[in-house]
């Protein structure tokens, strides 16, 4: 088995349900060393791709080489913060991405068949039922978005050219795509697959690059704020730094 930290990240979670901590490996054939009930406090100090189970690879590494499923406890920091959105947060109250079990829950649970190059194909009823097109003025242009990515993506802008800072996006790179993280068909699907994430500027923020700082051309840092505050992940803030991802940004809020 292949395995990847997808996010760095240390804290405490709770279990949902009668939970086996395993030994030595992310999977349900590793050992069991020791079982835990319900609402019992676990440490957390990574995350990790495992085995998948019930459509979810995320399992937390614990203390002294131990693993459990994520899909069966609390996640790290998704208390509402003081505008009432419901999002992850890092320690340095940055935003993080949501799990693959958490963007399933908050936008739909796609079932998808596998494609070359990382790509995938969804189903045509979801994409029916979940998917729109919106036009967004400072982009000049149509995108395609989830349903309820509408109006926190207006808001977005609008706050943007509001703040005259529209002159800061020079190109844009894509909303929807069906595909896998990194085009890789081993991690989980992007959040570009749900239609909740954009990459902008991508020439001057490339994948795994320290992103283009603030002043220079091409940065996007003085947006951040403004996705933030509609409760947008910025990929600048990924870690480990092969992650970084300065062009985009996700949706990731559980309660719309």
């Amino acid at each position: 088995m292949t395995l990847q930290i997808d996010e760095p990240l240390s804290g405490e979670v709770v279990s949902l349900a009668r939970l086996n901590i395993r030994g030595g490996d992310p999977s349900t054939t590793a050992p069991v060393i020791k079982k835990v009930e319900s609402g019992t406090p676990l440490r957390v100090h990574g995350l990790i791709s495992g085995e998948r189970v019930s459509g979810n690879d995320q399992w937390y590494e614990g203390d002294d080489d131990s693993y459990f499923w994520s899909g069966a406890c609390s996640s790290l920091g998704d208390d509402a913060d003081d505008a009432g959105l419901s999002i992850p947060r890092r320690a340095d109250g940055t935003i993080r991405p949501l799990r693959d079990a958490d963007l399933r829950l908050a936008f739909g649970d796609i079932r998808h068949t596998e494609k070359e190059g990382g790509r995938v194909r969804l189903e045509d009823a979801w994409i029916e039922a979940n998917l729109q097109s919106m036009d967004v003025d400072v982009l000049g242009q149509k995108i395609t978005v989830h349903t309820k990515a509408v109006e926190p993506f207006r808001r977005v802008f609008a706050a943007i050219e509001e703040a005259g800072l529209g002159d800061r996006i020079l190109t844009f790179d894509g909303t929807w795509v069906a595909r896998h993280k990194g085009w890789n068909r081993e991690r989980n699907l992007s959040a570009h697959a749900w239609g909740v994430a954009i990459d902008l500027n991508a020439r001057w923020n490339g994948y795994g690059v320290r992103p283009a700082p603030r002043g220079e051309h091409g940065s996007l840092i003085e947006l951040v704020p403004h996705f933030a505050a509609e409760g947008f992940a910025w990929g600048g803030h990924f870690r480990p730094s092969k992650y970084l991802d300065g062009m985009h940004f996700e949706l990731a809020r559980r309660d719309l």
